[in-house]
């Protein structure tokens, strides 16, 4: 069987080489290859709007069937197998994508997984992915404290010519308020849970109502998206008004029980933790000024919360929903979230809901991928009346694209009107 021709140019070139060359001269050419930047990234005749990206590895050690993960890999979960140029131990994968795209990625010693392996398998397979040792740009993963059996991670990131900019995420400085973190205990959830706070300078809560952003997943949303130096570069930018920042973590080993749709944790949050909050730090929030904010299950659990307490919580900010999965209420067939909206009345509410055209595998018995749920969550939204906001990203589910995009949502949610250009 013939072997297919490898697409890069850049890549043939190399191995054209390699084949008639020693050694040591094969690592210098490697090193001449890498040195113009890794992902290999050139054009695509004929399609001005697309890039060739090439994913190259040169692992330090032997191994027989490597992969390739990112979230806009042409495969099932993420993975796509490495493919080896047979010169100087280098493995591949060339993907063609839009210039607008942003994803991590990383390279794993072991084959991709069969679909349907389970959670389990998953998460071995995922703990042996490493960043491109070449690409500086990376995107970590921080290890939750709470949670005994959770792992630190590091991903590289790929960012094409046009991927939109990203300056609100980059930290300017500390925090330049207060910031402090608690454990709060719930009488309607398992364990106590990490609640971090960020105020803004000189709060002062009698006199000021404050903007509220709640979100979850407290410890990605701390960090890794990060949402406290995002919300501090807009106030200061006078793209919003002064905002706390509420990050909720989870309990250990609870997280999708919690966030899926879950009754006791939207009521965790509208009788537990906002009264909390009120007591401890005399906070006045008005709903039309709170938001709840997070990715996927957090996307997700956003808007049920809403749903149920919209007295308290009038804005939604939900990245990559999994709106596609069913639940069950106390008592009947199980409902999508999309249908409990649409049989209520239209509620004092406003959303940001966005998703990445790569998400677009169905999974097991759903009928519709994830991207297709958000649109349709969107369009039952918008045929009851309610403000909604909707976004496509170039990505996959992927905290690299979320943490580029939250701020478009909060300037939405919150924003102030700008007067000329900044």
């Amino acid at each position: 069987m013939k072997k297919p021709e490898v697409p890069s140019q850049r890549l043939r070139a190399f191995a054209r080489a390699g084949r008639r060359a020693r050694s040591a001269q094969v690592d210098r050419s490697w090193q001449r290859l890498v040195r113009r930047g890794v992902p290999i990234i050139e054009p695509i005749r004929g399609e001005p709007d697309r890039s060739l990206v090439t994913f190259v590895w040169r692992p330090d050690h032997e191994v027989a069937a490597p992969s390739l993960y990112t979230p806009v890999a042409e495969s099932v979960e993420g993975m796509a197998e490495l493919l080896p140029l047979g010169v100087g131990g280098v493995w591949y994968r060339s993907l063609s994508l839009s210039n607008r795209t942003r994803a991590a990625y990383g390279f794993s010693p072991v084959s991709t997984l069969r679909p349907g392996s389970g959670m389990k398998t998953w998460l071995r397979y995922i703990r042996t992915v490493r960043p491109d040792p070449l690409n500086p740009q990376r995107i970590v993963f921080p290890k939750d404290p709470d949670d005994p059996n959770d792992h630190a991670a590091t991903r590289s990131v790929v960012e094409l010519p046009k991927a939109p900019s990203q300056p609100w995420s980059r930290a300017r400085g500390p925090w330049r308020g207060t910031a402090e973190h608690h454990h709060v205990r719930s009488r309607n959830l398992r364990g106590p849970h990490s609640v971090w706070v960020y105020r803004p300078p000189q709060f002062e809560p009698r006199r000021t109502r404050y903007n509220l952003v709640i979100a979850f997943d407290g410890i990605l949303y701390r960090d890794t998206v990060p949402a406290p130096t995002i919300v501090q570069n807009l106030v200061e930018a006078g793209r919003i008004l002064p905002t706390v920042v509420v990050l909720v973590g989870n309990a250990p080993g609870a997280r999708s029980q919690e966030l899926h749709r879950n009754p006791a944790f939207a009521k965790f949050l509208a009788r537990e933790l906002l009264p909390w909050l009120r007591r401890r730090y005399k906070l006045r929030t008005d709903a039309s000024r709170t938001v709840l904010a997070g990715s996927s299950l957090g996307g997700l659990a956003g808007v049920y919360a809403a749903l149920r307490y919209p007295q308290l919580f009038g804005n939604v900010l939900a990245q990559s929903g999994p709106f596609q999965w069913y639940g069950r209420e106390l008592e009947g067939p199980p409902t999508s979230l999309m249908q409990e909206y649409a049989r209520v009345r239209k509620l004092p509410l406003r959303f940001y809901l966005e998703a990445g055209t790569h998400e677009t595998t169905v999974v097991g018995k759903m009928s519709v991928s994830l991207l297709g749920s958000v649109r349709h969550m969107r369009d039952v939204l918008e045929a009851k009346g309610y403000p909604v906001a909707y976004a496509e990203f170039e990505g996959g589910h992927d905290y690299a694209c979320w943490r580029a995009t939250f701020a478009d949502g909060i300037v939405h949610l919150l924003g102030r009107p700008r007067r000329g250009r900044r």
